[in-house]
């Protein structure tokens, strides 16, 4: 691809801000760099314009070195390793997630394709009981009672909210906001501020206002005093809430990390799906989750159709093994478990509790990135890659399952994670 001092406009692009991924920004690029999009979205922004990480930023054990020179000093750590870990897998595509799982298998290491700091349970959940979910389209085009619970998509995905949400027209929704319902449950945020009916509930409110929903959809007895003790005033606004849910004409609840609590495991989305379940005898509705951005949902995907596993599994026995109570990325790190790591950086790697850090800067670290994310310790390897929709194409997935593909738009200014991947590939099976 060639450099260009003529703008030039890209129509109908993916932008993997956030996990909406949303395909129809008009994307401007001048001399190799991506100069505007359209329409506004602080995360489009954020992600197609932020500087990309060059060959120069390249470096092993904190001095500069070349892209061939850290293959040969990652391909070292990774044959030297006795337990080797792979995760950031949301941060590259499903592709080079495909290659990492052939690498993993090679050297015996552990996979965590899920979020390391982003709590979603939706994996074991499908396994245990099951859940009823929807495409963006569903409730863009359905939808006429959203329930925001958790989760303030106003901030975390801007466009959620007018793209898909609330705001737009459907084919069953003729005049967008005006034929809709909007409810928020939790904390007050941006979003809850801007429904119809807010419903302040605490953290320690959320069991028992979910078992008060199974017990009210399944037909089942409560203790009224006790309910009451739990939840105070708000026993009245849930139980109109459960009735405005039965008499929708198409329901979604959207939840997001107030909801999904990593202190609680999957409890509260498995009693969620045991309410909504039984709710399709009188009406009909789903549950959708606000994921993060770019292709967590796809890594996941790939890595539970290559292993049987959802989330990661250990491939240091020959055959893979789940452990989903201690095998995080986090937990492996924490406890001192692996002995090298290789991960996709983001945003996110700022949020490792410092146990997890701590760890990281003791033993070799692989890090692939398409931008640096501070100063590169003695320990570490980083090596530059092109940014997955900006310079580099693939697969991802949206936040509802639904594969998109990226598209490179400007010359490439580091190798891919796909060739870089293929390289360690081949060089450890030497």
């Amino acid at each position: 691809m060639t450099r260009s001092s003529t703008p030039e406009l890209h129509h109908d692009v993916p932008c993997p801000g956030c996990g909406c991924l949303c395909d129809d920004l008009t994307v401007e690029t001048t001399a190799g760099q991506v100069t505007g999009t359209q329409p506004a979205c602080r995360l489009s922004s954020a992600y197609l314009q932020a500087p990309l990480a060059t060959a120069a930023d390249c470096c092993v054990h904190g001095q500069p070195a070349s892209s061939e020179q850290a293959i040969e000093a990652a391909a070292a750590v990774l044959q030297n390793a006795r337990v080797p870990l792979y995760f950031g897998l949301g941060e590259t595509s499903s592709e080079v997630v495909r290659k990492v799982v052939d690498l993993a298998d090679q050297t015996g290491g552990i996979l965590d394709a899920s979020h390391p700091t982003y709590f979603d349970p939706t994996g074991r959940v499908l396994q245990t009981t099951g859940m009823v979910t929807c495409s963006l389209g569903e409730i863009r085009h359905r939808a006429d009672l959203v329930v925001f619970w958790g989760c303030d998509p106003k901030t975390t995905h801007p466009r959620h909210w007018e793209r898909y949400s609330v705001e737009p027209t459907g084919r069953f929704i003729p005049h967008g906001r005006a034929d809709r319902h909007v409810v928020g449950i939790g904390q007050p945020n941006a979003t809850t501020a801007a429904c119809d009916t807010f419903l302040s509930l605490s953290p320690a409110q959320q069991i028992a206002a979910l078992h008060a929903l199974v017990a009210w959809t399944q037909g089942k007895p409560l203790n009224e005093t006790t309910l009451q003790a739990q939840l105070g005033n708000i026993v009245e606004a849930l139980a109109q809430l459960h009735q405005q849910i039965q008499a929708a004409k198409y329901f979604v609840i959207v939840l997001g990390e107030g909801f999904l609590r990593r202190d609680l495991g999957r409890v509260p989305l498995e009693l969620l799906s045991q309410y909504v379940r039984p709710l399709h005898e009188k009406t009909r509705g789903a549950i959708s989750i606000l994921r993060p951005g770019p292709n967590w949902v796809g890594a996941g995907g790939v890595v539970a159709s290559r292993t049987g596993y959802p989330g990661g599994a250990s491939l240091g026995q020959g055959i893979p093994q789940f452990d989903p109570d201690n095998g995080s990325a986090v937990q492996l790190l924490s406890a001192g478990r692996v002995d090298a790591a290789m991960l996709f950086t983001g945003p996110w790697l700022k949020q490792l509790p410092e146990a997890a850090i701590k760890r990281l800067n003791e033993i070799p670290t692989i890090m692939l990135g398409h931008q640096t994310e501070g100063p590169i310790g003695e320990r570490q390897i980083f090596i530059p890659i092109a940014r997955p929709g900006v310079s580099d194409q693939g697969t991802t997935s949206r936040l509802d399952d639904m594969p998109l593909p990226l598209r490179s738009l400007v010359p490439a200014e580091a190798l891919t994670a796909k060739e870089i991947v293929q390289a360690l590939l081949e060089k450890t099976s030497a």
